[in-house]
């Protein structure tokens, strides 16, 4: 593979995964990604969209190997497999604590930054009486972090550490982050709505 398109990623993503919810996380890390690139000072499309296929492909392999024993690590396998370029492979196994790849470049800091946090935001946001993302305060996504019995899945010891690999307070991640996600709210069904029905071909990304 030469040059990675968005649309394969899509197609390899739906062919490992066909939970919709996990689709939609996938998403939702992929603005965020693509927000942390631009934040970043990513300019070059190409590198823009490097980033945000990180952000789609991180989990691909979690339906099917959802295990520490093969999760990411099969993963990284398949795309090695099917031709996939390295920092991507790196990226998507970075995101992945235990596998002792460290986060070295400015977009394996940012995978494990927007990984957490947009599934966190996002839950965050069907909890309030509007079940939307355009509502949701920094304030409360924060507070929300201490509630050890909400969202207990999600690992706050990792959104902390994402915040410290891409120098940001807490606070600025989590807006950026909101403000991705407000972005593709329908789609992600956080617009006080339910989600659509996922197309075969990749919805639009964010601007």
């Amino acid at each position: 593979m030469t040059s990675p398109t968005r649309a394969a990623a899509w197609t390899l993503l739906c062919e490992f995964t066909k939970t919709a919810a996990l689709r939609r996380h996938a998403l939702s890390v992929e603005a965020s990604m693509r927000a942390l690139a631009r934040r970043g000072g990513v300019a070059d499309q190409a590198e823009l969209e490097t980033w945000g296929l990180v952000g789609l492909l991180h989990d691909f392999d979690y339906e099917r190997y959802p295990t520490a024993d093969d999760h990411v690590w099969r993963g990284m396998e398949i795309l090695r497999q099917r031709g996939w370029p390295e920092p991507i492979i790196r990226g998507v196994g970075a995101h992945a604590p235990y596998t002792d790849i460290k986060p070295e470049s400015p977009m394996e800091r940012a995978i494990v930054a927007a990984d957490e946090l947009s599934g966190f935001v996002g839950a965050c946001a069907l909890v309030r009486p509007s079940k939307s993302v355009h509502d949701l305060p920094v304030e409360s996504v924060v507070k929300k972090m201490k509630d050890k019995a909400f969202a207990r899945a999600v690992d706050r010891g990792e959104i902390r550490r994402g915040a410290e690999l891409v120098g940001m307070a807490l606070p600025e991640l989590v807006a950026l982050v909101i403000a991705a996600q407000r972005h593709i709210a329908d789609l992600l069904g956080l617009a006080g709505a339910p989600a659509p029905e996922l197309p075969d071909q990749p919805p639009p990304a964010i601007p």
